[in-house]
């Protein structure tokens, strides 16, 4: 009896790896493979379930191709809502909230960006993907660079409740957020020295960053 219930224990062991192999790599292994998969299965038993209920073969072949082509829009839509979760989950605006949904009216030279810029920042301000990178011209003091403190600023005023508590995940988020949508001066934005500035802009005095706040606060509310 032991050698039995051993044999056959290994016997649904060994059917039990191969069942999930099988599935694992023909099933599962794409969208497309399990709809199919799915389609089958659901034609099978509804082919069976119609000649067992005593339908014609017209009325089978009829109610079956009905119910299948119902079934496939339904997976397409529930795939469809499914990728559209995904990306929005992924997407590098979803967490970030505009305190407006666009510059029209404001000086884009005085925050440092081109008038041909608009409809872009406007995008971006909506969580909307720029056509093109943003480029940001303001630069540091006797400087050819962008000065990343006045970009910090400026998003500071633009999103709600503001960046500079920002920790961990959200600094994350916000750093690749400015890498996907700016460049600074017409470069490619330079992490390390973002995450430099970062820390100095956050950093400063409670007065000095109030006063630095004030002529960006000036422009943005005209």
């Amino acid at each position: 009896m032991e050698t039995i219930i051993r044999k056959s224990g290994l016997l649904l062991y060994l059917l039990n790896q191969k069942l999930r192999r099988l599935f694992h790599l023909r099933i599962f292994r794409s969208h497309n493979s399990i709809v199919i998969f799915i389609l089958l299965v659901c034609l099978t038993v509804l082919l069976i379930g119609f000649w067992g209920m005593g339908f014609s073969t017209i009325q089978i072949f009829l109610y079956s191709t009905l119910t299948i082509i119902a079934l496939f829009l339904a997976l397409l839509f529930i795939g469809s809502m499914n990728e559209a979760r995904r990306l929005k989950r992924n997407g590098l605006f979803t967490n970030l909230q505009f305190n407006r949904s666009n510059l029209n009216g404001i000086s884009l030279t005085d925050l440092g960006f081109s008038q041909n810029d608009t409809k872009n920042l406007n995008l971006v301000l909506n969580n909307l993907k720029p056509k093109n990178k943003i480029d940001f011209k303001l630069v540091s003091a006797n400087k050819s660079a962008a000065d990343y403190k006045k970009l910090f600023r400026i998003l500071h005023l633009i999103i709600v409740g503001g960046i500079k508590d920002f920790k961990k995940e959200r600094k994350e988020m916000l750093f690749k957020f400015i890498e996907s949508t700016f460049t600074l001066n017409g470069s490619k934005v330079n992490r390390a020295s973002l995450n430099s500035r970062f820390s100095e802009w956050v950093n400063e005095s409670e007065l000095e960053f109030s006063e630095n706040l004030k002529p960006f606060q000036n422009i943005l509310s005209r």
